[in-house]
């Protein structure tokens, strides 16, 4: 919290010196008794500078080691942090200086010069905060620059205002308003500009809806949003003050008074602003708490195939006839008498009755990261599990006819159904930490490990998917299917896992060429022929062989290939054939973003598959690549 609250008095004193600065410019004014001030601010704003450098060192360094002196300088100078600082530093003793002399000299070269040091100087406070991640893309770097620049410009400039209201005695209505309405420009300017560039740094360190509320960024963020709503609607009066207000007179006081309303809810807005850049960004996060019962899902609703006449039916359908009663009772003549209150009541009942429509239940855990990789190890970790807590109920292929099956209340569900794709995996954690919803499934915290229960979320999501890829074929699909990942065997140790292979199209190739009568025939030839077409075409060729395969057909091996063929055994399923743990022989296509997108059983010279083989390659390759969660789901 002290990092917290020096970043906001590091914040505050710069902005609103700016803002005494710009003012007075704006109705051509003097600005000779704020220039005092703007000395002090300025000199306030250098000297927190060297304490947010001990806060943000003591942040950082390791508490058994002190800081001294020659501390300080090593981490200013041998740190990309300390470097930061010590730029933004730099520009606030210019500032400092800048505005000290403009306190014994006149000149409206110095005032320009002054007003755009203070820029630079509001403008680079995010530098020492989540902007100095050098992984992040140049536009959002340039974000946090905007950002900050405009926001704390709108900032300083809204207290500078009520400042001026509040000690405007004598001063003509027709300068009041001129300066109330110049400076709405401005701030609506400024307050684009924030919008804009919080949307881009909200995509970039949220990452999804559901973290403005799973974890601690983003719900200060959530506080920052309202708080930016309530200073938005202050805004709003006073724009409509101005627009209303008799030509030659202007009540000062009162809208002074309401821009220091504006200011209370900006200045919470400001030290909101200073919390969430010293915290971990909701992006990642790994600790996630959803603290409502219930989520909203489009997939879990409407998305599966909604039955007419229940509940989700209902609301949604109610939901739907209320905002167009409200938007009848806006357009109908007749009904324009109440529109002020009831279109807006209705339209609002509308809105609540379409998110209950949409909601499901959630837990605590619902939108929890998993402690293990979507890798094939896992899964095979998970299918040992599986096999030892619930072959049982949900059967050994999972589709829910175990021998305990018939003697339980409640059918086991169906681990194969489209509908597990409707849960989030952090609901199927939670329901094997604490029991199933029906009741009847046990919890198993105590008998798995958190690590080895996400090992069996791991092996359910794979299995989830088997009624749909018994349908992959060597035409291509659309991205729905995540490619296990899995460690590779690379010489070099550049190529170490499959994810490492994203960016070019990656054939996995399978086959069991033991000597025995199982043995598939022609498999020699089928092995070289996907080889030879995958190397010239420019795809990676990764082979997970048993016995004496082809030589040159042979492409990068995996570190686990039992493990890597179990995985994959699960999504090698065929319509009206039976369930095998093994390969006799399969081909399945990566594309660039690591989905599976197409699946091979064999290759011979004249059957057109090697021409289909070609045509995935060649037109995944030209694909744009889509940076996927492995544990898409």
């Amino acid at each position: 919290m002290g990092l917290v609250l020096l970043r906001f008095f590091e914040s505050a004193p710069a902005a609103l010196a700016v803002g005494l600065l710009l003012l007075p410019l704006l109705i051509k004014e003097s600005g000779e008794r704020y220039k005092p001030v703007i000395a002090l601010l300025a000199a306030l704003r250098a000297i927190t500078g060297f304490l947010l450098l001990i806060a943000i060192a003591r942040s950082i360094i390791p508490t058994q080691r002190s800081i001294d002196l020659s501390m300080l300088v090593e981490f200013t100078f041998g740190t990309v942090v300390g470097k930061a600082w010590l730029a933004t530093q730099l520009l606030a003793l210019l500032f400092a200086a800048l505005a000290i002399s403009r306190v014994f000299i006149r000149s409206n070269l110095l005032d320009r010069a002054t007003l755009l040091s203070g820029f630079l100087v509001i403008a680079s406070v995010s530098v020492t905060g989540h902007a100095i991640d050098d992984s992040l893309p140049v536009w959002t770097q340039i974000s946090f620059l905007l950002h900050t620049g405009a926001g704390l410009t709108w900032f300083g400039g809204l207290l500078g205002l009520v400042w001026w209201m509040m000690t405007a005695r004598g001063k003509p209505p027709e300068q009041a308003r001129q300066l109330a309405e110049r400076w709405s420009l401005v701030a609506k300017v400024a307050m684009a500009i924030v919008v804009a560039s919080g949307i881009a740094l909200a995509w970039e360190n949220v990452a999804s809806f559901p973290n403005l509320l799973a974890t601690p960024y983003g719900r200060l963020l959530t506080l920052k949003l309202l708080s930016l709503c309530a200073v938005l609607l202050f805004a709003l009066a006073l724009a409509r003050y101005i627009t209303r207000v008799p030509e030659g007179t202007f009540d000062e006081h009162w809208y002074g008074r309401v821009g220091a309303a504006e200011a209370a809810f900006a200045v919470v807005l400001l030290f909101l602003a200073g919390w969430i850049a010293v915290i971990t960004p909701a992006a990642h996060e790994t600790d996630l708490y959803w603290p409502l019962p219930f989520r909203l899902s489009w997939a879990a609703t409407w998305g599966y195939k909604v039955p007419m006449w229940s509940d989700v039916w209902w609301w949604g359908v109610v939901g739907l006839a209320l905002v167009v009663a409200a938007g009848a009772i806006w357009w109908i003549p007749r009904l324009n008498q109440w529109r002020r209150f009831a279109t807006p009541a209705t339209a609002f009942a509308g809105f609540v009755c379409m998110i209950v429509s949409l909601s499901v239940q959630a837990y605590p855990d619902t939108y929890a990261d998993p402690t293990q990789d979507y890798t094939a190890e896992s899964i095979a970790r998970g299918y040992d599990f599986f096999k030892g807590n619930c072959t049982g109920c949900h059967g050994a292929s999972g589709d829910g006819n175990g021998p305990m099956a018939k003697d339980l209340k409640v059918p086991p569900a169906d681990l194969t159904a489209p509908h597990v794709g409707t849960h989030t995996i952090g609901d199927i954690f939670h329901w094997l930490t604490f029991g199933g919803q029906s009741g009847v499934m046990p919890a198993f915290a105590e008998q798995l490990s958190g690590d080895d229960r996400w090992d069996l979320i791991n092996f359910l999501l794979v299995l989830s998917n088997t009624n749909q890829s018994r349908f992959l074929s060597p035409k291509g699909v659309i991205q729905w299917l995540v490619a296990p990942d899995f460690a590779l065997v690379d010489p070099k140790d550049e190529l170490t896992t499959l994810f490492k292979l994203r960016g070019t199209p990656t054939l996995i190739s399978f086959a069991d060429c033991r000597p025995g009568k199982d043995r598939v025939e022609g498999l020699d030839e089928s092995l070289t022929l996907a080889a030879q077409t995958a190397r010239e075409n420019g795809a990676r060729h990764v082979t997970i062989y048993k016995g004496d395969c082809p030589a040159d057909a042979k492409g990068i091996g995996a570190s686990h290939p039992k493990a890597v063929e179990m995985a994959y055994s699960i999504l090698n399923r065929y319509l009206d054939e039976p369930v095998s743990q093994e390969i006799p022989e399969g081909h399945f296509l990566v594309d660039r973003s690591g989905f599976i997108r197409a699946r091979f059983r064999h290759f011979t010279p004249d059957d057109g598959s090697v021409a289909a083989l070609r045509s995935q390659i060649m037109l995944m390759a030209k694909e744009p690549i889509v940076i996927i969660n492995l544990h898409s789901h």
